[in-house]
């Protein structure tokens, strides 16, 4: 199989790349994501790219309607100088996107904020405006000391949200397919650390999963629009705001973080019922930062898993491997791609891999898989 090592190459930079474009203007410029999933495709497989603004509100860029015709220039949305610099993007099972965020109420060092969101129903479309839910805690000194929103959408079109609390438990909010919303609610756990990850299976269940100091919490759905369950502790400490998550086969999620004491990414799934534990699996990455961008794609007629992260001298670095087959190993391939914050990876209308970053100007790059190579390889950079 031309995916052998894992090794993934990365096309040449373009000879007319980010300094032949103008930079964006001031107020369309992205800061750099904490989060992988601002790259969503529609129903359709057509692309949008989200960014919370260095001067707040969103900003966004969608790729054209017509195949291969490019992407429009970055759009301002939403201006609210008091968003704080994070979204957490949701995509409905029908194609809609929620954008979760944190807004400040209030001046000051410290002052509360309350989670708010926009959406989108139509790909480029206007978005509606900013909508409160509120902040779990009526403490004012809580208010400001909660975490950023996570949020998903179940197979059943229930949206999810999940805030770190001000005492390090979790409180989740959920949306019906009515439209309603119901009462913040605990989940009854220890002290959890920054870095909640939530993703959906291809089923459309929920899977939580929540590093802590002595170990890590995992809950998840047995069904669609169903309770969310815990199941049983994970004794790997995973270092904050380092996991993610991406569907792998026969409905299971697989879970990364970084191992706290190694640096190493690490592979997890949750047994099958009845099934034997499993110890998660070592990939190295240890040069990288912040949580990994996945996806699935098809290498040499292959289902592979990829990863994306930001290291730590700022550029881009790739791997994959055969889907579950963690034993195969995984090379990275360091990328000359400047990247800030978390990387984003999704699969364009044709099922190509398509690799997305923000730079240091704040502007979006994107590559795509070539198809005329054996292996996983990458085109030239295109700036947007």
């Amino acid at each position: 199989m031309g995916l052998r090592s894992g090794r993934v190459r990365a096309g040449r930079p373009a000879e007319a790349g980010p300094a032949a474009q103008p930079a964006p203007a001031p107020h369309a410029v992205a800061a750099a994501p904490r989060t992988a999933g601002w790259l969503v495709p529609d129903g359709e497989g057509r692309l949008t790219a989200y960014a919370a603004g260095r001067a707040g509100g969103v900003v966004r860029w969608t790729e054209s309607a017509v195949p291969a015709g490019g992407w429009s220039r970055p759009e301002p949305l939403l201006p609210d100088t008091r968003i704080l610099p994070y979204l957490s993007v949701a995509r409905s099972p029908l194609g809609y996107v929620d954008l979760f965020a944190a807004r400040r109420k209030g001046k000051g060092a410290k002052p509360p904020v309350e989670i708010v969101f926009a959406s989108q129903y139509q790909t480029g479309r206007p978005m509606t405006g900013w909508h409160s839910i509120g902040n779990p805690h009526t403490d004012a000194a809580q208010a400001a000391a909660v975490g950023a929103p996570v949020a998903v959408v179940d197979g059943s079109d229930v949206v999810h949200v999940f805030v770190r609390d001000a005492a390090g438990g979790v409180f989740t909010r959920r949306r019906g397919r009515e439209g309603t919303w119901n009462k913040w609610a605990a989940l009854p756990c220890d002290p959890v650390r920054d870095g909640i990850s939530a993703v959906v299976t291809g089923s459309g269940r929920v899977e939580l999963l929540m590093p802590a100091d002595e170990g890590v919490y995992v809950w998840r759905q047995e069904k669609p629009g169903g309770s969310l369950d815990r199941a049983p502790d994970l004794a790997f400490v995973a270092r904050p705001g380092t996991a993610s998550g991406t569907g792998s086969h026969e409905d299971r999620i697989t879970h990364f973080w970084r191992d706290e004491a190694t640096g190493d990414v690490v592979a997890y799934r949750l047994p099958a019922p009845g099934g034997e534990d499993v110890a998660p699996a070592p990939l190295d990455g240890r040069a990288g930062r912040g949580p990994l961008a996945l996806s699935r794609c098809l290498v040499d007629g292959y289902d592979c898993t990829v990863l994306a992260q930001a290291e730590e001298t700022g550029t881009l670095a790739v791997t994959a491997y055969p889907t579950e087959e963690e034993s195969a190993g995984a090379w990275w391939t360091r990328t000359r791609q400047p990247c800030e914050g978390v990387p984003a990876l999704a699969r364009d209308r044709a099922g190509r891999l398509v690799a997305a970053v923000i730079g240091p100007d704040g502007g979006l790059s994107v590559s795509r898989q070539r198809t005329d190579e054996r292996g996983l390889a990458l085109e030239a950079w295109l700036r947007c």
